[in-house]
């Protein structure tokens, strides 16, 4: 017999609303308190999705596709609501056992009385919402729909901030939000939807049938749920061919900036000016082939790109135009204190300090560099991680250097003459190395192999220093200051004034 649970969800990541009915969802993350949260899973098993927060509403019903691993879940999408039951009308027992495990279990196995109740609940709900919409002169209320959709572009430097300015500017807790990347080999068909054959799982014919791609989806998504704010991400957006990703799409990126009337219907601030035709996406979001598509005004696009970038695919004028540009600032306003003040290992000159110092020789450089601006260190190039001293890596005993020592421990270990606490001495110190390594294999090799590709001496001591190899080995192999000793005396001190 079969098994019940319900999946609790955090109300950033309604993602499965993108999926739709009967497709499969397949997710890989950490849950609460359970190392193994899908190991129980059987084929038939039954799933309610639960958005926990504020919200706390029962959304979602899946079922188990077959057995899985403790990472994966491969569940199959049976049905959804947008304005699904709170938990408060529920019996005391179920809710109970919701609100004790929610803050601690993302995974809560239920009964299947109390499976039942909670269905019901959404059964009725969805009757009350939605019997309406299966009529075949069911038409949306656009005068109900959230106004003021539009396309933005946010562009700056790598590490800038432009994820965080989305997530904290643009997407509210009550989003729904789709995000996807753009790459070379990204299409139109990905992007909006191919005709693909399906077998019948039945009498095994082959059918061929337009399968949507992320953006039909949402869209479709946004066009029936018109209370509820929707926004498409296109990180990368110039790392693919975006117009030829877009395709006839592209028009629909012109917005209205009034009230539109078209083919008698009043569109909000925010709806697409003009209308395409396209079959496939017109019955799968309208169930009306000769419909007009349009973006409807609750569903907004923003796309990232990084300025920096020289190998990627352009924007023409014709697409940029139609977005509203961002230029995200790169400094350290809002960078978390932990990040902008964390010491680079131990060198006691910390990440915000380097990072300015460092930028202000990049923009000084524009006579030898092309777009010198944009090859500036972003403010989260690095995390914090990143940065932080492994102590282990200090020479022990009478060794002078952390070079000495190790070679010293490796030669044994080739001897095989190592005892135990050599041993362990020899994997704590490659351990920690690995960890030191961090900071200048991402953010010395970058500045002098890409930001100062072409005159490393305006920044480096190419004197004593003529490769990068020799660079990082004299950075990872000192100690103190003197790892900053790879950079030409008047940038130490700059970053040690009151040593100079």
């Amino acid at each position: 017999m079969g098994k019940y649970y319900v999946l609790v969800l955090e109300e950033g990541i309604k993602a499965f609303s993108v999926v739709g009915h009967g497709q499969e969802c397949k997710f890989t993350f950490a849950l609460k308190g359970q190392s193994e949260p899908f190991s129980d899973l059987e084929d038939g098993d039954k799933v309610i999705g639960y958005i926990s927060n504020e919200v706390k509403r029962f959304e979602y019903l899946f079922e188990v596709k077959h057995s899985v691993d403790a990472n994966d879940s491969i569940l199959v999408k049976l049905f959804e609501m947008s304005q699904g039951p709170q938990i408060d009308i529920l019996s005391d027992a179920v809710k109970k056992k919701i609100y004790d495990n929610e803050q601690t279990q993302s995974f809560i196995k239920i009964n299947e009385v109390e499976y039942q109740e909670i269905i019901n609940k959404m059964l009725v709900a969805n009757k009350n919402a939605y019997d309406v919409q299966t009529s075949e002169n069911f038409e949306i209320d656009e005068a109900k729909r959230i106004p003021g959709g539009t396309n933005t572009l946010l562009y700056g430097v790598p590490g800038s901030g432009k994820s965080w300015t989305i997530e904290h500017e643009y997407c509210k807790p009550s989003t729904i939000v789709e995000r996807l990347v753009f790459h070379p080999d990204y299409t139109n068909a990905d992007f909006v939807g191919q005709i693909l054959p399906v077998v019948d799982p039945i009498d095994k014919q082959v059918t061929y049938e337009f399968t949507p791609g992320p953006f039909t989806d949402i869209l479709k998504e946004a066009y029936l749920h018109s209370t509820q704010a929707y926004v498409l991400i296109i990180e990368e957006i110039n790392r693919g061919n975006a117009p030829a990703i877009f395709g006839d799409i592209f028009q629909l990126l012109d917005r209205a900036f009034d009230e539109k009337t078209a083919d008698g219907v009043t569109y909000p601030i925010g709806t697409s000016e003009y209308g395409i035709t396209n079959d496939n996406i017109a019955k799968t979001v309208y169930n009306n082939g000769n419909q007009k598509v349009r973006i409807p005004s609750n569903l907004s696009i923003l796309g990232t790109m990084n300025t920096s970038d020289q190998n990627v695919f352009t924007l023409d004028t014709a697409f940029q135009r139609r977005w509203n540009m961002r230029l995200i600032e790169n400094n350290f306003d809002n960078v978390r204190g932990s990040l902008a003040n964390a010491e680079i290992l131990d060198t006691g000159v910390n990440w915000q300090q380097f990072c300015e110092t460092v930028n202000t020789i990049i923009i000084g450089n524009r006579a030898k560099m092309a777009s010198a601006e944009d090859k500036r260190l972003g403010v989260y190039f690095v995390h914090e991680q990143d940065l932080k001293f492994d102590n282990r890596s200090l020479p022990t005993g009478d060794f002078i250097t952390t070079f000495d020592e190790l070679n010293d421990l490796a030669r044994l270990e080739i001897l095989g003459t190592l005892d135990g606490d050599k041993k362990e001495r020899l994997s704590d110190l490659r351990d920690a190395m690995i960890h030191n390594r961090l900071f200048p294999e991402k953010v010395i090799k970058y500045l002098w192999d890409d930001a100062f590709k072409f005159n490393p001496e305006a920044l480096f001591d190419t004197e004593n220093m003529d490769c990068l190899e020799t660079v990082i080995k004299t950075f990872v192999n000192d100690k103190g200051d003197n790892r900053l000793r790879i950079f030409k005396q008047t940038v130490r001190d700059a970053l040690y004034p009151s040593q100079s």
